[in-house]
């Protein structure tokens, strides 16, 4: 990787392009939607900027956006500055599925990172 491309900004990481029609789901509606045994596919991650509640890591599947959860931003960070990481997401080789657990606030939901 050149030194331009690992530190220009408008660099893009991943090759998938996202469509302007994809809706945003998260965690609980992408469960309600296709239930806790789906995977889903992981075709790029980036960084929301504007969140409400500050940065939001997102996941782009085949077919949505997925809100992931915000304490999930370190590790979203990490794998976008690890170049063996996006190689494996723009191979198609990322994956994820959904689990729950329970707290003192109830169900939540997680994601749980599968090879495919």
């Amino acid at each position: 990787m050149s030194f331009a491309t690992k530190h220009n900004a408008n660099t893009r990481l991943f090759l998938f392009e996202l469509p302007n029609h994809f809706t945003y789901y998260d965690l609980q509606a992408l469960a309600a939607k296709y239930g806790l045994d789906a995977q889903h596919k992981v075709n790029a991650i980036y960084v929301n900027k504007k969140g409400k509640y500050g940065d939001q890591p997102v996941i782009a599947t085949n077919n949505e956006l997925v809100n992931a959860p915000h304490y999930m931003m370190d590790q979203v960070n990490d794998i976008l500055s690890d170049a063996e990481s996006v190689n494996l997401i723009n191979g198609g080789y990322v994956g994820f599925k959904l689990y729950t657990y329970e707290n003192k606030y109830g169900q939540q939901f997680a994601i749980e990172w599968l090879d495919f």
